[in-house]
């Protein structure tokens, strides 16, 4: 047994005045950043630094802005998304100035310079994780039956049956493919990892080693992703909270060793944005969010958070433009506070359960931590003593009593990465699936929690995803008088509040046009049929079926009052 040591990284990211040292050196900053930060109460970002947008076709070279630069000694200049022209992330820069300046006094300034967009501080961010000791254990996240799955400081761990995800009940109906990407934002993967290396993201369009950016994406030699932190291609987790994360999403199942990720055979894109110590600022954080979504990331799971920030927004914003399924850890702070990303609305926010389906509260987390809640959450997962993956060599956690190899940790950076899992689950099922359409599978297939406060609409349950996305419809002739929608539920899972649309147009002149609309609850194994009723035509017509979240179409000749619909 180890003795227990908590290091408390909470999902913060705090913005008032703090006391900074005077001007110094670069070198000074690096060490300042490189720090573990033990006082979460302060609020935090990057000295020296600061984040402008500006107005389409508006350079630095403005009288104004020129002014602004001469006035705060601003030294350095870099655009945060290079080749980003006609992107919502075009125009953001990253500045440097003396250290001792004072950030939020002259963000105002340009702020209010009518060639800006908007100005901010380089807020940092922490992981969404609680550090603390464990010993192997089975992982009851995954299949809950009231095991003793821990044995911490003396005491046995055991939950309630089925308070878990129905993952065993989910792998029998799909595993994951290959062709799916989860981008893990964080600290980087040890892509080595026995229980990950099969599971890690290759880009097939660059050359290993050549020193040449082979796919045009500017970025040399990203064979397995980037990181923005040291700006090279050595993806390699230095903290640990990474690989913990990635082996939550998808750690290769049924291989006999450590333990079993949700998707089992996706891959994993490792996109570096914090230090030894998790330290990041939004910067990197936007940086990482385009990098994923410009190459070829299906889902990011973002298990840390900031304050609100608009350059990470716009990063949010562009992912999600490119189809991108995202979601975010809610935070840890046992309140209702707003944590970002995962309060943007083009995210998915999810708070932690424990091992009974309560909300993790203090109780579970000494120290005072708890799941966040409230009205902006969107669904929860399993927080609590979830074991994953860790790095094989030494890494900032195993200072503080962490495993190498696979061990266990607790916070909402463990829900996230589970939700991560299932969309990729889901998109391996069904390819086409919008990042709207994932987040209703998710949201609207759950199993209820136990908890006075609102932590989404209930605990994430992976085989009652899949199984709303095996509903199948299909338009049938009914007697020569209309046309029917037939849902039958292949599923082993009771179906409630499917929604679906039947809609009819075309004929000579366009003169058929008809559509009817509603909710079926559908039992596993059983089928309905809804119609339009009778209508009447002459001529070609377009038949659109929709079930929930699945839409196809077929065509067919309508003469008079008798349907014949051809697929």
């Amino acid at each position: 047994m180890k003795t227990k040591i908590i290091g408390i990284l909470v999902c913060m990211l705090l913005i008032a005045a703090v006391v900074l040292p005077a001007a110094g050196t670069i070198n000074e900053k690096e060490t300042r950043k490189n720090k573990f930060i033990e006082n979460q109460t302060r609020m935090e970002f990057v000295p020296g630094e600061f984040v402008v947008k500006l107005k389409k076709d508006t350079t630095f070279s403005r009288p104004l802005l020129t002014t602004l630069n001469e006035k705060h000694q601003v030294y350095s200049i870099e655009k945060v998304c290079p080749n980003a022209e006609e992107t919502i992330l075009d125009n953001i820069y990253l500045l440097q100035v003396p250290i001792g300046s004072d950030i939020l006094s002259l963000v105002q300034e340009y702020a209010l310079c009518p060639d800006v967009v908007y100005a901010e501080p380089n807020g940092i961010g922490y992981p969404c994780s609680i550090p603390n000791d464990a010993n192997f254990s089975s992982q009851w996240h995954l299949h809950n039956t009231g095991q003793v799955f821990c044995s911490w400081n003396g005491t046995n761990c055991s939950g309630t049956p089925d308070a878990d995800i129905d993952a065993p009940e989910a792998w029998d109906i799909e595993t994951g493919s290959p062709d799916v990407v989860i981008a893990i934002i964080d600290s980087g993967i040890d892509y080595m990892h026995p229980d990950l290396a099969a599971n890690i993201w290759n880009n097939t369009d660059e050359i290993p080693g050549n020193g040449i950016d082979d796919d045009h994406n500017g970025y040399i030699d990203d064979i397995r992703g980037w990181d923005f932190y040291y700006n090279d291609s050595n993806v390699t987790d230095g903290h640990g909270h990474g690989t913990w994360c990635a082996g939550i999403a998808g750690a290769v199942g049924d291989n006999g060793i450590w333990g079993a990720g949700v998707a089992w055979n996706c891959k994993i894109m490792p996109v570096r944005i914090a230090n030894e110590s998790w330290w990041t600022d939004v910067s990197y954080a936007a940086k990482g969010i385009r990098y994923a979504a410009d190459n070829g990331a299906d889902i990011m799971s973002m298990s840390f958070g900031f304050y609100s920030f608009n350059i990470v927004k716009d990063a949010i914003n562009y992912a999600y433009s490119k189809g991108v399924f995202l979601c975010a850890a809610a935070g840890n702070s046992n309140n209702e506070f707003h944590w970002y990303p995962a309060y943007y609305d083009n995210v998915t926010a999810v708070a932690g359960t424990n091992e009974n389906d309560g909300r993790v509260t203090p109780d579970d987390w000494p120290g005072g931590w708890g799941s966040c809640y409230g009205s902006h959450v969107d669904i929860a997962a399993p927080a609590n003593i979830i074991s994953s993956t860790t790095p094989t060599y030494h890494v900032y956690w195993n200072d503080y009593q962490m495993y190498p190899n696979f061990d266990w940790t607790s916070g909402t950076s463990a829900a996230c990465p589970q939700v991560a899992g299932v969309a990729a689950l889901l998109l391996s099922k069904e390819p086409l699936l919008t990042p709207d359409q994932v987040k209703a599978l998710l949201c609207g297939n759950v199993d209820p929690y136990n908890s006075t406060e609102y932590i989404g609409t209930g605990r994430l349950n992976a085989q009652k995803a899949l199984a709303a996305l095996q509903v199948y419809e299909g338009a049938k002739i009914k007697g020569g008088l209309g046309v029917s929608l037939v849902i039958t539920n292949n599923g082993t899972a009771n179906l409630i509040n499917i929604t679906w649309q039947l809609q009819v147009k075309g004929g000579i002149l366009g003169l058929i046009n008809k559509t009817v609309n509603g909710t079926v609850d559908i039992k596993a194994g059983e089928s309905k049929t809804m119609s339009t009723g009778m209508f009447f035509g002459l001529g070609g017509i377009n038949i659109s079926a929709r079930v929930s979240v699945i839409e196809k179409t077929a065509t067919g000749t309508q003469l008079l009052i008798f349907s014949m619909v051809k697929k």
